[in-house]
């Protein structure tokens, strides 16, 4: 049980580190995920492009993944590839730090029964991972409106799509106040209708499904729990099962939080959005149903290699974690 880190220790853990300090599984998953963010942000800038273009008849520059990375690197550099670097890093350490914090404190204090079934296991581990989700949403809605507008952002009028937010191209900070200012605190939280969807069922998929593919892997496959490649086999087969889950959501929120609010927009005119459901419903009547799926293989050619490099990391930082306190306790 991968993430059940409070019932027994890794095999590389001393047993007295079994009783991890609160913040122990906070830290560990947001600085991993933050380090797995570094190394994936270029697939999700072109992940947000492609989810942006053809929006209300609007161009389609980007043909494929690979020519998508290729004419940003060209034309906008590293800069471009890595645009929405800082909000990304700061959505993630929010995000996965309460998702996968919260997820293992909910399960110490509801306990592990190791009679029950595999099926009760996987749905206890689904609605637990729901409602961690729900509130890794909450806390990381604002730096996920800012590292879209952002990634959208192109210096290139060519390769640009979506709507091109000015205040975007600045500092976090000033990029949260113009929001602010533009519709007060409830505009931070703009798109959370689609982007908590998004977030419940990707960790809801995420953790439960790791938990249970990794303990087949270790059962079936003769692997060790703590063994590299029992990671990430297990983290490729979940990186698949969450994007095919959460495909629609997160397209329905990138175009969501990228569009102009009706502040935003000024004049008196109204968002080109109202709700998650109006953007899937005039996606599909000008793009098709296949529409909603735009972006879809970047979105996993992003996730698969960043599911790997979390779990892989998370773990890693929890054998570390441990080797830490045990010389602290010494």
């Amino acid at each position: 049980d991968a993430l059940d880190v409070e019932s027994r220790p890794s095999p590389r853990m001393p047993a007295s580190t079994a009783e991890r300090p609160w913040w122990g599984e906070f830290v560990c998953s947001g600085s991993s995920a933050v380090l797995a963010y570094v190394f994936t942000n270029p697939v999700d800038v072109v992940k947000t492009r492609m989810a942006l273009q053809g929006a209300a008849g609007g161009s389609k520059p980007y043909p494929s993944v690979l020519s998508a990375l290729w004419q940003i690197g060209r034309a906008e550099g590293v800069a471009g590839l890595q645009r929405g670097l800082y909000p990304g890093c700061f959505w993630q350490f929010s995000n996965v730090s309460v998702r996968f914090g919260v997820y293992a404190s909910f399960k110490r204090l509801s306990g592990t029964d190791e009679t029950a079934s595999p099926l009760r296991k996987y749905l206890q581990s689904l609605g637990l991972a729901g409602i961690s989700g729900g509130l890794a949403a909450l806390a990381s809605n604002p730096f996920f409106i800012v590292k879209t507008r952002l990634q959208a952002t192109s210096s290139s009028g060519a390769l640009a799509v979506g709507q091109q937010h000015a205040a975007a191209s600045g500092a976090v900070g000033g990029a949260l106040a113009a929001i602010v200012r533009a519709d007060g605190l409830p505009g931070l939280f703009r798109g959370l209708s689609a982007f908590a969807p998004r977030v419940i069922v990707a960790s809801a998929v995420q953790l439960s499904t790791y938990d249970t593919v990794k303990g087949w892997v270790v059962s079936s496959c003769g692997l060790r729990p703590d063994q590299l490649l029992t990671h990430v086999a297990s983290s490729f087969v979940t990186g698949a099962a969450v994007v095919a889950a959460m495909q629609p959501f997160d397209f329905a929120a990138t175009r969501l939080v990228n569009s102009p609010s009706a502040a935003e927009a000024g004049g008196g005119g109204a968002a080109v959005y109202s709700s998650p459901w109006d953007v899937m419903r005039k996606t599909v009547a000008s793009e098709g149903v296949l529409g909603l799926y735009s972006g879809g293989t970047a979105n996993y050619l992003r996730f698969g290699p960043y599911c790997v490099l979390v779990f892989v990391f998370v773990e890693r930082a929890r054998v570390l974690e441990a080797a830490v306190l045990e010389r602290l306790r010494r």
